[in-house]
């Protein structure tokens, strides 16, 4: 994550514009230097400019990462704090030289509904740094609510995205993981996913698709009979997908951004999440003050106590979508022939960390345990926070701290293509196929494939729910957004579990209907590609 910010007066004729910017740094992304350039009174529109770089970006013949950006304006006077995504003027792609900087190898991509943009490397490029100076977006500001001479500040948020390539891939182990899907009640190989064309399951005894339950209340039970719709997103298509998983000052940066009535929805320091604003189980956020302002102090942490709900919140207003289980074990294994039991980087060997460096947990800490990948069946961290006492000592650690740039995709503890804890630290938010609920879940193009639109609900006593149609949990009343967690599911285990938990094709919560956040519960989002 990465955000910036700029101020200017909308007024008159002119542009007035006082400038200042601040660099914040977390999983290596950095968007500084944010500047505006040009104002368009008639057309209500003007141009923001701005460098960015991270670390370790890639791009080869099957896929490369990118950043997604997202430009938000406010009003410097209003107490709220409010902060509004403002959506970009044209779509389509960009190279360098142009809206994408100074960066040669570089290609600025605005989606159909201008939500945001990717940057992204252009052309083949090594493991190696990505940086782009004078990197241009223009902006609507009147398609956010903002008028002439008010006082406005502006923010750039970003989020390191790797891309999923279309194609053929498999879900199950041979029925090693618990739950694991497969061929048939006498057939453990399993389900192949070659086309987005729907999928008969039933209670077959070989050589078809056969479902085998997680025992959750209101799931289908094994073997049952029931069809994947041609929409639902099988992971057959590509998408983009948090390389990974969101953190805790990120989580801060959505909240404080939000009118203050949908701050009380999002506080995850509330007897149904965490019900402190003290460190528990690793989690640092605190919430306070009217209106409600988060902080953290572990911006670089994953972020844990997060519900269904939540998450939706979230990926609504970054103009992101949940991912499937089916687009999970995609992202994790890539088109591969399954391993029985294997884990997120290709092998069943899991190395837990025990051990950690630095006193002060800062974004630089590594995991001193030897040859460890993951974080699971925690016996209680050494090292860096846990000298504070016994709520540091349990809990998630910092977003992608098994990856050096050096480090192999095993070491690491990297998926198929590049995301990072898909087993362990967090178990994740996924849409089920477990339940009519999380089937109705459809991506295409006539519903905007079913991203954020960057806009909650303001329906008032539901204030601050995502609001997209036909992602699950939303109720019979639209107007109050995602309320229910019905439809949804975790995978991939989590620093609390045993090491059975981290295996890919695990299903073992795979539609869990829960109300809460807990403290081993996180995520992260993904957004379809739209024929680019």
């Amino acid at each position: 994550m990465g955000n910036c910010r700029a101020v200017f007066v909308l007024f008159g004729i002119g542009l007035a514009s006082i400038f200042f910017s601040s660099n914040v740094l977390a999983n290596n992304l950095n968007i500084s230097n944010v500047r505006l350039g040009a104002r368009d009174p008639q057309a209500k529109t003007v141009t923001v400019f701005f460098d960015v770089s991270w670390d370790n970006s890639w791009r080869n013949k099957v896929n490369h990462d990118a950043a997604w950006l997202t430009v938000r304006l406010f009003d410097t006077s209003a107490a709220s704090g409010e902060k509004r995504l403002c959506k970009l003027i044209a779509s389509g792609v960009a190279p360098a030289g142009s809206a994408a900087g100074t960066n040669d190898n570089a290609e600025l991509y605005v989606p159909v509904d201008k939500v945001g943009a990717f940057i992204r490397p252009l052309a083949h490029k090594d493991i190696s740094s990505f940086s782009s100076s004078d990197v241009k977006v223009t902006v609507d500001y009147s398609n956010c609510g903002f008028a002439e001479n008010t006082t406005i500040a502006v923010n750039v948020v970003g989020l390191e995205m790797v891309l999923i390539p279309a194609g053929s891939f498999y879900a199950g182990d041979q029925g090693s993981a618990n739950a694991s899907l497969r061929k048939g009640s006498a057939d453990t190989n399993p389900w192949n996913i070659e086309s987005n064309a729907p999928i008969t399951v039933s209670a077959v005894a070989n050589g078809g698709y056969y479902y085998v339950s997680g025992d959750n209340p209101g799931e289908a039970p094994s073997g049952a009979s029931f069809v994947i719709p041609q929409d639902f997103p099988k992971g057959y298509s590509a998408f983009y997908a948090m390389k990974y998983e969101l953190t805790e000052g990120l989580w801060v940066e959505f909240v404080n951004s939000l009118p203050a009535a949908a701050r009380v929805s999002r506080d995850i320091t509330n007897a149904s999440h965490k019900n402190s604003d003290a460190v528990v189980f690793r989690n640092t956020v605190a919430c306070s003050g009217s209106p409600l302002v988060c902080s953290t102090q572990r911006p670089f942490r994953a972020v844990s106590y997060l519900s269904w709900m939540d998450l939706c919140a979230f990926l609504d207003w970054a103009g992101l979508r949940p991912w499937s289980e089916l687009e999970f074990e995609k992202a994790a294994r890539g088109p591969a022939l399954p391993l029985a039991g294997e884990f997120a980087w290709g092998n069943k060997v899991a190395i837990p960390a025990s051990a950690l460096s630095a006193v002060e947990e800062d974004g630089t800490e590594t995991v001193t345990t030897l040859n460890a990948n993951a974080s699971f069946a925690e016996p209680g961290l050494t090292g860096g926070d846990a000298v504070k006492g016994l709520e540091y000592q349990k809990g998630p650690l910092r977003a992608g701290i098994f990856s050096t740039p050096n480090s192999t995709r095993i070491a690491a503890g990297a998926g198929k293509y590049g995301q990072m804890e898909l087993s362990g630290n967090l178990k994740e938010w996924a849409v089920t196929i477990g339940n009519a609920q999380g089937l109705a879940l459809a991506v295409n193009e006539k519903n905007g494939y079913a991203n954020g639109n960057g806009y909650l609900t303001t329906t008032p006593g539901s204030e601050g729910n995502a609001d997209v149609a036909g992602w699950p949990g939303m109720g019979s009343d639209t107007t109050k957004g995602v309320v229910a967690s019905v439809g949804a599911g975790l995978r991939g285990g989590s620093w609390q579990d045993g090491v059975g938990r981290l295996q890919v094709s695990d299903r073992t919560e795979a539609a869990l209907v829960t109300a809460n956040g807990g403290p081993a519960t996180g995520g992260r989002g993904v957004r379809t590609v739209d024929g680019q």
